[in-house]
């Protein structure tokens, strides 16, 4: 989602001409149309914020989300037992404005992505798949949530481009698993760090054309999102040919997903996500 000036003087509450000062001089990133109108992303945004922490208690996310009272004070007090349920509702009904506007409240007021997606996302995208599995919910409204938060996340990661980077990472999922919000997601972690350059692989990718891809662009984070098992003895032999492949380097693996019970990884040397806050302080030491 784009912002023009006039949005983004009413959600930090000063007028127009501030707004086009502090892009003239550089405080406000934006990028201007071919007719010469200034455009502003979430991370042009949330980054002037973070640089000028005073404007943040000025925030007026009501231009975001609307009037309603309960829903701003959830956002404000992070009241994730209420922000759940408003997102589920919104999402299974196919209300992509009103999800991303929520979203992007919340990012906005300072809440950090990995309390977001571990306090927020994760536990929607659970109660999607247990309706599902209990027949309360259709396929179609499974994947018409599914793909709302998909392209939330991805447009996210689009608005990033990093100036300068010392390492490289990559997200992917292994064969035949086509579970990719959580990648997303990890992108998105990865991409806070400015000394690191993200390379989204998307789902259901063989490790050998991984390994192929890695003699040309070094790989120094790997991250393997593991949700859906169709071959045990595929994945377990592709998890084997990737860890044998890096054993003498010092690229980092990061394990996540409910389907790691399910392989056999002893003895082997990587990083096991337990929540995005726990992969947000190990990344954050990737300096």
């Amino acid at each position: 989602m784009e912002y023009n000036s006039y949005q983004i003087a009413d959600i930090i509450g000063v007028n127009v001409s501030t707004v086009k000062r502090w892009t003239d001089s550089g405080k406000l990133s934006c990028h201007q149309t071919l007719g010469g109108h200034r455009k502003f992303y979430l991370n042009d945004i949330s980054d002037f914020i973070k640089r000028n922490k005073k404007i943040k208690d000025s925030i007026n996310i009501r231009h975001l989300v609307g009037k309603n009272s309960k829903l701003i004070d959830a956002i404000n007090e992070l009241n994730t037992t209420y922000l759940i349920n408003y997102c589920y509702r919104t999402l299974i009904r196919g209300d992509k404005e009103s999800f991303i506007s929520l979203s992007n409240s919340l990012i906005l007021k300072g809440h950090p992505l990995h309390l977001i997606f571990d306090e927020i996302l994760i536990p929607i995208l659970i109660k999607i798949g247990d309706q599902w599995s209990k027949n309360k919910l259709s396929i179609s409204a499974e994947h018409l949530a599914s793909e709302i938060i998909r392209k939330f996340l991805s447009n996210l990661n689009f608005q990033h481009s990093p100036d300068k980077s010392r390492y490289n990472a990559f997200c992917f999922t292994l064969t035949n698993d086509k579970h990719e919000i959580p990648i997303h997601m990890a992108e998105a972690m990865l991409n806070s760090n400015s000394n690191i350059k993200t390379f989204n692989l998307g789902p259901s990718l063989p490790v050998d054309d991984f390994i192929n891809l890695s003699k040309k662009i070094r790989p120094d984070i790997i991250f393997i999102s593991i949700i859906y098992i169709q071959d045990i003895e595929i994945l377990n032999k592709e998890i084997k040919t990737l860890f044998n492949h890096f054993k003498a380097s010092t690229t980092k693996i990061f394990l996540s997903g409910s389907g790691m019970n399910s392989l056999n990884l002893d003895d082997l040397d990587y990083f096991k996500v337990n929540s995005f806050k726990s992969f947000q302080t190990k990344i954050s030491t990737t300096n």
